[in-house]
């Protein structure tokens, strides 16, 4: 499948080094390679170094992004609150128009819970930046449930909640500040989100460019996926291109303030 005609912004890719085999990493210009190809009018975009190599190298990487891309890729902070110096790293975030924060508490080994996390949130609501966090499996210590401490604690903080788990679907249907996205989702799972939240609180997203197209061999070959068959794929499961738009689009343009 080709470019898709709609227009389309990932709320979760990554730059970086990625976590697993040494050597796989993805770059800037992979990344506006697949926007260009593929007719994707911006990215969200943490950088994986983050977690393999260090905080500030990551957060350095995600600038150099920023400065390099004319607007395409827009930069996501990174934040490991294992690191007691992962607050130098805001003013560099700030300074580069930074769009969020991005937390992964499986990869940086933390469970979720106020004691983890207050200090981020707090950042967040300063800046006036969305958090999206990787959910582990329902259940687990880092599952989508154990944010309700937090969503209640901070209402002003925007949260997205990566990879539909079901546990999230409450959560996004009881508070305001809590939105789901797509990544990695099976395409049935979005459409009883859909049929259970509207389209409004559900973001396009794909995280790493495993699968992509981006212009050379890569270290591990995945599946093949193009962002024209992701979203024929939720076609295919009945969600009209009203609620498409916004799923993939103009949700993200408004959560982001993305002009």
């Amino acid at each position: 499948m080709g470019t898709t005609e709609r227009p389309i912004i990932d709320i979760h890719t990554h730059i970086g080094r990625l976590p697993g085999m040494v050597g796989e990493q993805f770059t800037a210009a992979d990344l506006l390679y697949v926007c260009h190809q593929e007719g994707v009018h911006r990215m969200l975009v943490s950088s994986a170094s983050a977690t393999t190599v260090g905080q500030h190298f990551g957060a350095e990487e995600t600038a150099a992004m920023v400065r390099d891309s004319g607007g395409r890729l827009a930069g996501m902070l990174w934040v490991n609150p294992h690191d007691p110096a992962w607050q130098d790293d805001v003013e560099l975030a700030v300074r580069h128009g930074f769009k969020g924060i991005k937390i992964h508490p499986v990869l940086d080994h933390y469970d979720v819970d106020r004691s983890a996390l207050d200090e981020v949130f707090a950042c967040a609501r300063t800046h006036g930046w969305p958090i999206l966090t990787h959910t582990d499996g329902d259940g687990s210590t880092m599952g989508a449930a154990r944010y309700e401490p937090l969503i209640r604690a901070w209402p002003e903080v925007p949260l997205v909640l990566a990879h539909l788990r079901l546990a999230a679907v409450p959560l996004a249907k009881r508070y305001a500040n809590v939105f789901l996205d797509t990544t990695y989702v099976d395409p049935a799972m979005v459409e009883l989100a859909v049929d259970a939240l509207g389209p409004s609180k559900i973001l396009f997203g794909t995280d790493a460019a495993e699968g992509f197209e981006v212009g050379h061999a890569v270290a591990r070959a995945r599946p093949r996926r193009t962002y024209a068959g992701l979203i024929s794929a939720l076609e295919e499961r009945g969600i009209g291109a009203a609620d498409l738009d916004r799923i993939v689009y103009t949700n993200a343009r408004d959560l982001f303030a993305l002009d």
